[in-house]
């Protein structure tokens, strides 16, 4: 998909880590943003600071767990910036720990932010991308979503979902002019590593930590290096996206296996 000046992409989790990354790199191509995020204070800083760039920037509290957010999101993007060309699916929760510790509310929360905000973003604008007839969907996953510990096994069984939700969305968008990519990022110094502070109150048996990420991601790279990245990969139409390209083997001696399996 070619990216041009004057375009709008929808970004949530943007107030923060890869999305801001994202919402950067689009702003710098001339595209306008609406930065989404459940922290609306960080939202409107990233906004503050694209529009202070020049670019046309929108901050919009958004909880991707809640469809009717999501819907107010759609709707403001429409009335605000004049419908939508790029939506990053991007928000997003860790929490780690053995699974035998994992608890419902853990369970629920995970998969309500990383699973749940992924069909709500795709349910809420698809059908505005199909009426356009043109535009590109980015799903953030994680080489978790093909590789896999013990110590991150809700995360994972969220990124796993995610790989096949982004792989089957863009087979059924397939010649529509709409492309899909799935973002599989390895260790980003981001802030997930503290979104428990963002964990709602109703959900608060917890089991598994979100501070436990930190030890994996504090030598990654910066969340500014993966937006480029992102670029590149929608003018490619690239069905996955990933960032660290030295984790090849790892991919090669897991499916290797799974192909070994197959007696």
């Amino acid at each position: 998909m070619e990216l041009r000046s004057g375009m709008v992409a929808v970004v949530t989790g943007g107030g923060s880590g890869i999305g801001r990354g994202m919402c950067r790199s689009f702003a710098a191509e001339g595209l306008k943003v609406a930065v989404a995020d459940l922290d609306e204070g960080a939202a409107k800083a990233v906004a503050d600071e694209l529009s202070g760039k020049g670019v046309k920037a929108i901050a919009v509290r958004t909880d991707v767990a809640d469809l009717a957010s999501v819907e107010a999101l759609g709707a403001a993007v429409d009335a605000e910036l004049g419908g939508v060309d790029v939506l990053c699916n991007n928000a997003g929760v860790f929490i780690g720990g053995r699974t035998r510790d994992v608890t419902p509310d853990d369970w629920r929360w995970v998969m309500s932010v990383n699973l749940d905000g992924v069909y709500n973003g795709t349910h809420v604008f698809t059908p505005r991308l199909l009426a356009r007839g043109a535009g590109h969907i980015v799903n953030t996953a994680s080489i978790g979503g093909f590789l896999t510990a013990g110590e991150a096994a809700v995360y994972s069984a969220t990124k796993f979902a995610v790989v096949a939700w982004s792989e089957a969305l863009r087979g059924d968008l397939a010649g529509s002019g709409v492309g899909v990519s799935a973002l599989c990022p390895g260790p980003i110094r981001s802030s997930l590593a503290d979104c428990d502070t963002h964990r709602p109150a109703e959900l608060s048996g917890v089991g598994n930590r979100s501070d436990v990420l930190w030890d994996m991601i504090k030598d990654g790279l910066e969340p500014d290096e993966v937006g480029p990245i992102v670029l590149r990969g929608i003018r490619e139409n690239a069905a996955w996206i990933f960032t660290h390209p030295e984790w090849k083997g790892a991919f090669e001696e897991r499916f290797g296996a799974v192909l070994a399996a197959m007696k």
